[in-house]
């Protein structure tokens, strides 16, 4: 590796004096137009089916690169486009040898393994950085559910939490009165970090499960890819939309609470704050109902640790013991959240195998399963 580097800068220093003479401007040839300054990026609102990192885990900030600036004023003069070529050479070159030496960002490794560790199934690390030992498959298809989207092979988990699917699965059904539910995202087959969608879902602990009673038939391959989950929320995303939103919702809510392993469910601020005003009874589950961005069509099921798993990580700030249905609970959502953002100029850094725990690297590692047969 390293004398592949020499090389490369060998072969940088070459190109860099070269490239200045090869282009050299030809008599006669007319001078170039100075470039025109790119126009500022618009302010978009954030897609709201796109979650934001969890707290635990900010991202990193990143310094706007300089060599990015504005470009000179179109009647200023270029000194010489020759410096320029030449940093352009060097640093594709320098480029070329990080990509080389920089690790691989651990969303390749982890979506590569298509089957689960051989081991004890372990929870390992933090909800968005952490991994899955001895996953275990969630079937397609249960009497009261149906997974989508297989193409992502998403749907393994701790066993705790493909337990906790197939039993909700039931009270789900008893308290909507549907035929069972859809189920999104669980983990990948060793857990990690994913290509798309998710910060979390790293564990096995995490599910999304959408806002669509299942049907009666089981759907197809290319149905689970094509169709859609079914917005609640209104466009001025404070209320909800009563032409998709109903009382089987909150049961369907409620009914996903009523676990002692649960430690929290994300949904939608606006869909909270409808639970909030119509909910009756006991009203203790809303403490576990947690506004989030996004989760408009699904709701996010989160678990706590396993008993006698000390690598696993849960979560720093339980649930508030009340129901968090006070005005001051959602003054953050409904203002800051809800205001346009002004687009990063550059991506966040890719979680390498340095940013999750040390027994990941053996989960990787590890044989697989022979097959998805649990």
């Amino acid at each position: 590796m390293m004398r592949l580097v020499a090389l490369l800068l060998i072969v940088t220093a070459t190109a860099a004096h070269a490239e200045p003479q090869r282009l050299a401007q030809a008599p006669g040839d007319a001078p170039a137009a100075p470039a025109k300054p790119a126009a500022p990026a618009p302010y978009v609102l954030p897609e709201p089916g796109q979650p934001a990192p969890a707290p635990a885990t900010p991202v990193e900030s990143i310094k706007p690169d300089p060599a990015e600036a504005a470009a000179p004023p179109a009647d200023e003069p270029a000194a010489t486009d020759q410096p320029e070529e030449k940093k352009g050479v060097v640093k594709r070159a320098i480029d070329a040898v990080k990509s080389l030496i920089a690790p691989k960002p651990a969303k390749e490794l982890f979506a590569a393994k298509k089957l689960p560790s051989l081991g004890e199934a372990m929870a390992i690390g933090y909800y968005p950085r952490g991994c899955l030992q001895g996953g275990v498959e969630l079937p397609i298809n249960g009497a009261h559910w149906q997974v989508m989207r297989l193409s992502r092979n998403r749907n393994w988990g701790h066993p705790d939490l493909v337990r906790y699917v197939k039993n909700f699965s039931i009270r789900a059904a008893k308290a909507t009165g549907w035929n069972g539910i859809l189920v999104g995202d669980l983990a990948q087959p060793r857990g990690g970090p994913a290509f798309s969608d998710h910060t979390s879902h790293q564990t096995g602990l995490d599910v999304d499960i959408w806002f669509v009673p299942m049907p009666k038939e089981t759907l197809t391959p290319e149905q689970r890819e094509k169709m859609s989950a079914v917005n609640l929320v209104a466009d001025d995303w404070k209320h909800v939309n009563p032409q998709t939103y109903t009382p089987q919702h909150m049961a369907f809510v409620k009914a996903a609470t009523e676990d002692p392993q649960v430690d929290r469910v994300l949904i939608n601020a606006a869909i909270k704050k409808k639970m909030c005003e119509t909910a009756t009874g006991d009203r203790s589950w809303l403490s576990k109902v947690r506004p989030w961005y996004g989760h408009h069509d699904h709701i996010h099921v989160r678990l706590k640790c396993p008993a006698g798993q000390p690598n696993c990580r849960g979560m720093s700030s339980p649930p508030p013991a009340g129901e968090a249905c006070g005005d001051s609970d959602f003054k953050f959502w409904f203002t800051k959240a809800i205001e346009p953002k002004k687009p990063s100029s550059k991506p966040p850094r890719a979680l390498t195998m340095a940013d999750l725990p040390k027994e990941c690297k053996q989960v990787l590692a590890a044989p697989a399963k022979s097959s998805k047969t649990q």
